[in-house]
């Protein structure tokens, strides 16, 4: 009857609850992790949708002091071109229609990430109305 009063006295784990401990740890881990990534899929996707809107505000802001020196509204069309910003290649998509008004024209900007030379979005879309100076 000895050796089983000493088993009884013992105070350690038992290999089941081991087990169970390391099962336990490996779940929060694990949605830790995917919840850590989530987070930071977020804030990448975030960070290169408020890139984009600044390029196009600033092709805006372009149009706009340009227009400032001319006393004519701006040319019907479309263009298209490169910039460099916040570490990455950007395509901005310009088109210059006319509206109703003679002097006034609707100005839409679409802002692509190029990523290995293909292009990717658009990422933002602006639309403006800019007139003529008088």
């Amino acid at each position: 009857m000895q050796p089983d009063l000493q088993r009884q006295q013992r105070g350690g784990f038992t290999l089941l609850e081991m087990l169970l401990a390391v099962v336990v740890i490996a779940v929060v881990g694990i949605t830790l992790s995917s919840a850590v990534g989530g987070v930071a899929n977020q804030t990448y996707s975030l960070e290169r949708r408020t890139m984009a809107h600044w390029v196009a505000q600033n092709q805006l802001h372009r149009l706009r002091i340009s227009q400032r020196a001319v006393d004519a509204p701006l040319p019907s069309g479309k263009d298209s071109n490169r910039v460099f910003m916040g570490e990455r290649d950007w395509e901005v998509r310009t088109e210059v229609s006319g509206t109703a008004h003679p002097n006034m024209r609707r100005i839409e900007v679409q802002v692509y990430e190029l990523q290995e030379g293909e292009r990717v979005g658009p990422y933002d879309v602006q639309v403006a109305f800019l007139g003529v100076n008088r």
